[in-house]
């Protein structure tokens, strides 16, 4: 790696790092809310599993010749046009990646030093989109092709599929167990401990990718050798460990606003609202959209509620998180862009 690369790689850990340190605990939030696993445990648990995930992924991946991480690779190629990158210079190249990170990492210490919930997934593409734009030009953006449906609608989108689920799952199994004994809680609890786990691994698929995606990004703009064929195994390391450090060392702010504040949640709920959870950032990754782990969770707890009883739901709070969603892309691309000219233009007059 050159120099360039080394610093840019530093600040994609660190970012990945606040990723776990605020997204991590929604996988944890309902199961800790309904005391069905303790806090310590469930937190060691998810660490643990966002560590590994990404790991799995690529030697599954390596073994079965394929790339593995469809997300990364639509962040690194189709965000801005590969056209722009040709024969650019290697500080121009670092200028545009550090710029949009400097603005996520802004954007995410302002959001968590004033309670702002925020979508770590809009601040880190919105970042980006706003330097490719300052960088390249408004053209230079694939919005036709992937990033106005992709990433745009999915501030829309995301949260009303994972509402509109989870209402849907509520009501189906709200007749199935009208007669159902008090035993089943005793079920419940088993599942939300195992969806802890599935839930964790379905975030970190998601998150992960969008730290991986930077490193192919870095190949393509010439500031390292690797692509999307030949990441080693080291940095999937690193990127799971970041995420699991950020996990263990944060969160618990999370735990009370996504656990507690939104509906007061029964085992039912929680398991409803993590399976809905977990099978929308599945088939995400899969297709390589990024969605914010946040806003599923969150949507999906607001899902439940309404289906349960519409006017226990905690509305003011659930508008509040509604409003930072749409608030964060455009703030983050208007943070990239200025970022960049700064640097670029009053700083280093490229």
């Amino acid at each position: 790696m050159s120099s360039y690369a080394i610093a840019i790689f530093i600040l994609v850990l660190l970012y990945t790092f606040y990723m776990g340190f605020n997204d991590g605990s929604n996988a944890i939030a309902t199961t800790v809310a309904t005391r069905a696993i303790k806090p310590r445990t469930a937190i060691l648990v998810a660490a643990a599993t966002k560590f590994m995930l990404p790991v799995l992924v690529f030697i599954i991946a390596q073994i079965a010749g394929s790339q593995g991480f469809a997300l990364a690779g639509n962040i690194s190629g189709k965000t801005v046009y590969p056209a722009y990158f040709v024969d650019i210079s290697a500080q121009k190249a670092f200028v545009f990646l550090l710029a949009g990170l400097l603005a996520a990492s802004a954007w995410g210490g302002i959001a968590y030093a004033f309670k702002i919930p925020n979508s770590t997934s809009h601040t880190i593409l919105g970042a980006l989109i706003g330097s490719g734009i300052a960088a390249f030009g408004f053209n230079a953006i694939q919005w036709k092709e992937y990033v106005t449906v992709n990433i745009i609608l999915m501030v829309v989108l995301a949260p009303l599929s994972a509402m509109l689920i989870a209402y849907i799952l509520t009501k189906i199994t709200k007749r199935l167990m009208r007669k159902a004994h008090r035993e089943v809680n005793n079920v419940l609890t088993i599942l939300q401990r195992i969806n802890v786990v599935a839930l964790s691994a379905a975030f970190s698929l998601n998150n992960s990718q969008k730290a991986i995606g930077i490193v192919m990004m870095m190949g393509i703009l010439g500031l390292s050798t690797y692509t999307s064929q030949s990441i080693p195994i080291w940095i999937i390391l690193l990127v799971g460990l970041a995420l699991g450090l950020g996990v263990l060392l944060g969160g618990y702010r999370v735990i009370n606003t996504v656990g507690r504040k939104i509906f007061k949640l029964q085992p039912m709920h929680s398991v409803i609202a993590q399976i809905s959870s977990s099978a929308l950032m599945i088939v995400a990754s899969e297709i390589g959209v990024s969605v914010s782990t946040g806003q599923v969770m969150s949507s999906a707890i607001i899902g439940v509620g309404s289906a349960v009883r519409f006017r226990h739901v905690r509305w003011t709070m659930a508008s509040r998180i509604a409003i930072s969603w749409i608030l964060t892309l455009p703030i983050a691309i208007s943070l990239g862009s200025g970022i960049y000219l700064f640097i670029a233009k009053i700083i280093l007059h490229l």
